[in-house]
């Protein structure tokens, strides 16, 4: 068979070349508008922006390699967003956006948005890169706290009672055991996350606290203690 091509043929290679460059390039855009999409719920463009601006933080970098779950990427990029505006001052902004993500994703998936607004989420794979052996358990870990937060964390406020909270805790920890469990707390709750801690520590024997502190924050980490035998 004659291996010579013709002009016709130059053009119709080069009309294939031109689709598939064309099918690219309009996979991606595609790929751009729906993960957009997913924001449309934030409806200010102004966050809207700074929510992008996110994904170029080392912080966002790290998470995307790990988790592939599209509400959870979501969640975390908002959660980033609150601490920038958090750190701006922006408490309205904050409000509205805390009240958007509540209805679009419930307590749940607030919660993991403060999880990373907080600096707990970057404070937990500290703990965690130090029992973690493998890229596959590391990134099982991460899941587990995001899927199951609920039965991994509390957020304590001012008004909250010291035995309650406790007892919340407690029961938490005795039905789930997990391998590490957080409370957390700022401003006027830090007093009563003290006391909490030192209630819950009295009544469980399998872990071991350690504590992140700064002049307006809390954070508890409850660390199951593994016995070597």
């Amino acid at each position: 068979m004659s291996s010579e091509r013709g002009p016709l043929d130059d053009v119709a290679r080069g009309a294939i070349k031109g689709a598939l460059d064309w099918t690219a390039e309009k996979v991606r855009e595609l790929v751009r508008r729906f993960r957009d999409r997913k924001l449309a719920f934030v409806s200010d463009p102004e966050i809207i922006n700074t929510v992008k601006e996110q994904r170029k933080t080392p912080e966002w970098i790290f998470f995307r390699d790990n988790v592939k779950d599209a509400d959870f990427r979501i969640l975390f990029q908002i959660g980033l967003t609150l601490r920038k505006l958090e750190n701006e001052g922006r408490s309205r902004e904050i409000r509205a956006l805390k009240e958007k993500v509540f209805r679009k994703y419930n307590k749940r998936g607030l919660h993991i948005a403060q999880v990373v607004q907080n600096g707990i989420f970057s404070k937990y794979i500290g703990i965690i890169l130090e029992r973690t052996p493998t890229p596959e358990i590391l990134k099982s870990e991460i899941l587990d706290l995001f899927t199951n937060i609920e039965n991994r964390a509390v957020f304590i406020q001012s008004r909250n009672n010291v035995k309650k909270e406790t007892d919340l805790i407690v029961a938490k920890i005795s039905a789930n055991s997990p391998n590490t469990f957080i409370f957390s707390s700022m401003g006027r709750a830090m007093d009563i996350c003290e006391k909490v801690q030192k209630s819950v520590i009295q009544r469980i024997s399998d872990y071991k606290s350690e504590l992140y502190r700064s002049d307006i924050k809390r954070i508890y980490f409850l660390n199951k203690v593994v016995e070597i035998t």
